[in-house]
């Protein structure tokens, strides 16, 4: 039963995405401005690809680091790994596969639904660890599943973890957004 609900929720997180996706799309298609920077920027991420790909490597692995700190080595979160047969694992580790995104070559109409699904549940899971990130502010690190024995983590660097994943998420759903718009052009 928690695998079909695992399932269904990465299903609806990656729909979710995909309409932030077509937001950003929407909003470049019905703005000049915004579409010569979008013109900009995919000529600098071309010409930039080791560059940006390392970038991204960077900043979802610390933020990555992050998430494992606070919520999958902390006491009872892990079984929820092993509860799910190791199914949800990925979903702690999906943002660092957001590196690959800048190589992809294929263009975006030429897509199956696999390949559109993948990277709408990269950046979603990067949106929504970032996200709880910035919100849950405590910093107790459980060593037990009881909660008895704990001890205090970086609030500085959970709230950088934070903005990292939310930069990786922004990243793909502008990626995502422009290279619909090229399909959508030719």
């Amino acid at each position: 039963m928690s695998i079909g609900i695992l399932v269904l929720f990465i299903i609806v997180i990656s729909m979710l995405f995909n309409g932030v996706v077509l937001g950003v799309h929407s909003l470049i298609l019905n703005n000049e401005l915004v579409e010569d920077l979008a013109n900009k920027l995919n000529r600098f991420v071309s010409s930039r690809k080791h560059l940006i790909s390392f970038s991204l490597l960077v900043l979802s692995g610390f933020g990555v680091r992050q998430v494992t700190i606070y919520y999958l080595f902390s006491g009872v979160y892990f079984w929820f790994v092993i509860f799910t047969f190791g199914l949800l694992l990925p979903l702690y580790i999906a943002p660092i596969s957001a590196m690959f995104l800048p190589n992809v070559k294929k263009e975006y109409k030429y897509w199956s639904w696999f390949s559109k699904f993948y990277w709408n549940v990269i950046g979603s899971s990067s949106l929504l660890w970032g996200l709880l990130m910035l919100i849950d502010t405590s910093t107790k690190i459980y060593a037990d599943e009881s909660g008895g024995t704990f001890h205090y983590g970086n609030h500085s660097l959970k709230i950088l973890g934070g903005l990292c994943l939310i930069i990786v998420s922004m990243y793909v759903a502008t990626s995502l957004a422009g290279r619909k718009r090229t399909a959508s052009q030719h």
